[in-house]
């Protein structure tokens, strides 16, 4: 509509010029002062050209505008305000503890190049997520490790990034619902947030299949004890009890693989993720500050397969405080809840009365 009035602007300008042109070879002879006025006209027109440019302009930038503010990232979209310092919870007043540091992982189930998109939605899902919760206060680590398909609030967003409020859906579809990108990345922060009675989650790193290898370089393989059978069919060196060390060719499948046709069988799939997060993580205690300095520009590799917020000193950082804090297979706590057949897939309810005892114990401390 803009570059129509425009339009007709430049064109009743452009009419008026000739019209003078004309006039002004027939009436030579005519009064200087009827020139002027003509000379008036044209002046008149081009200023109404200059008018209608102008409002078309505004008209463009107030439309870009309003758009803009409609394509809202969910980490701006979710204000966790401040309700959540101060709480009272069965008769007890408690306080958020400021020492506490989150961090989000996923594992989204893509392969190839890690990266956004113009249009949104239609993206991987969350296969894993877990949340790292460092606790300095009391030196204590611990990882939550949150089922794919629980039921909770998700922001959902049209194909051209328009903000469609919150449902209640599988909370490993926040990511989908993005761009593929950072937005995605925040909008499955804030699914978490919302899940936990909006303690703030900021700080997120997202991998895909394909980084799994390289996770496992990382620290130079991993060594565990397996968990259960799930895979001992199709791979005979992961039978429950047996110690392996995880390679190239069974690392991606012990982290992965399920059982598709089975109901439920995602849990089996966050056992065996819970048996190699605590090696993986004791392995890195054990490593020297240089080992794990150069940890982080092994990264390169994956950069593809990889999305974070942290920085270089960020990541140094964490690594200090986490190599001394206390972690055990108990501080991998995985959400209590029951399992439900849906519609289309399987759904997780989350225990609320264990789930706020759980929020209490690793975010608050008794005033």
């Amino acid at each position: 509509m803009a570059m129509v009035i425009m339009d007709t602007a430049m064109v009743m300008a452009t009419d008026m010029v000739i019209m003078a042109r004309n006039q002004s070879k027939r009436r030579k002879g005519k009064h200087r002062r009827q020139k002027k006025l003509w000379w008036k006209r044209i002046l008149i027109g081009i200023l109404l050209c200059l008018a209608a440019g102008t409002a078309a302009s505004a008209f463009i930038w107030s439309e870009q505008k309003k758009q803009n503010s409609l394509q809202v990232t969910a980490g701006n979209a979710h204000d966790v305000g401040s309700d959540y310092r101060n709480i009272l919870y069965k008769g007890e007043k408690y306080q958020y503890n400021n020492r506490v540091t989150t961090i989000l992982y996923a594992g989204v189930d893509s392969t190839g190049k890690m990266e956004s998109s113009v249009q949104y939605s239609d993206k991987a899902r969350a296969d894993t997520i877990a949340l790292v919760v460092m606790d300095e206060t009391n030196q204590k680590m611990t990882i939550l490790s949150i089922n794919r398909d629980t039921m909770t609030k998700v922001r959902r967003y049209t194909l051209n990034g328009n903000d469609n409020g919150l449902y209640t859906t599988h909370i490993g579809f926040a990511y989908s619902y993005g761009d593929g990108g950072k937005v995605s990345c925040e909008n499955l922060c804030e699914a978490v947030s919302l899940l936990l009675s909006n303690v703030p989650v900021k700080r997120y790193v997202v991998t895909n299949q394909d980084s799994i290898p390289y996770i496992n370089s990382l620290v130079g393989g991993i060594t565990l004890v397996v968990p259960n059978n799930d895979l001992s069919k199709l791979y005979p060196e992961l039978t429950a009890g047996a110690e392996v060390t995880l390679t190239d060719e069974n690392v991606k499948p012990f982290l992965q693989k399920r059982d598709t046709s089975e109901s439920f069988s995602n849990e089996g799939r966050m056992e065996r993720q819970k048996a190699y997060v605590t090696a993986y993580i004791n392995k890195l205690k054990s490593m020297s500050t240089k080992e794990l300095e150069k940890t982080w520009d092994s990264l390169d590799e994956m950069n593809d397969y990889l999305q974070t917020s942290i920085t270089k000193n960020q990541y140094l950082e964490l690594i200090k405080t986490m190599r001394k804090m206390d972690f055990t297979e108990d501080n991998f706590v995985i959400l209590q809840g029951t399992d439900q057949e849906g519609e289309l897939h399987d759904e997780f309810y989350a225990d609320q009365e264990a789930l706020l005892d759980l929020i209490v114990d690793l975010f608050y401390k008794k005033v």
